[in-house]
């Protein structure tokens, strides 16, 4: 499904679709990519790892998309709470990563609320994460960064602030 050499240095967030996803996902990849350039949301590499993107909004990152090891979209803890459609929220809830303690440098797993469902040991810097996603996932996605682009100053993650 994912091709493992990278892409040279100029490649934009198009040619690392092409890249790395085969047919399943690359439609609704280029959809969504389409989408974020038409609303201002034109994501960027993070760092030199052409597999690594995020899009960035004012001073800050609204979410992280990764193609290696699996494509994947990143959310991080915030204040997840108000009304919302309920398949939205529904999806927000079935992606929350618990803790595994991946890294002894971050912060440990905590008790929270996502949208007004109680969970426990849920991951402070990867909350919400959507691996693989279809054309309905991605359209949660699209909702899921425009709530962060006011929800997110609550975000107390390294990775929000650029």
């Amino acid at each position: 499904m994912f091709k493992r050499n990278k892409l040279g240095k100029k490649s934009t967030f198009e040619d690392a679709i092409q890249h790395y996803l085969d047919s399943d996902l690359r439609d609704s990849a280029l959809a969504f990519a389409a989408w974020a350039r038409a609303n201002g949301l034109a994501p960027q590499r993070d760092g030199k790892d052409s597999a690594s993107w995020k899009i960035p909004y004012e001073d800050v990152c609204l979410c992280h998309i990764r193609f290696e090891p699996e494509y994947r979209f990143i959310f991080w803890l915030c204040d997840y709470s108000g009304k919302h459609d309920e398949g939205f929220t529904k999806a927000v809830q079935d992606h929350v990563e618990h803790c595994v303690t991946c890294n002894p440098n971050c912060p440990p797993g905590s008790d929270v609320a996502i949208f007004g469902k109680a969970l426990t040991n849920v991951c402070h810097e990867m909350t919400v994460q959507f691996e693989n996603p279809d054309s309905k996932d991605l359209e949660y996605i699209k909702q899921l960064i425009e709530y962060w682009k006011t929800a997110g100053n609550t975000s107390e993650s390294w990775h929000y602030r650029h």
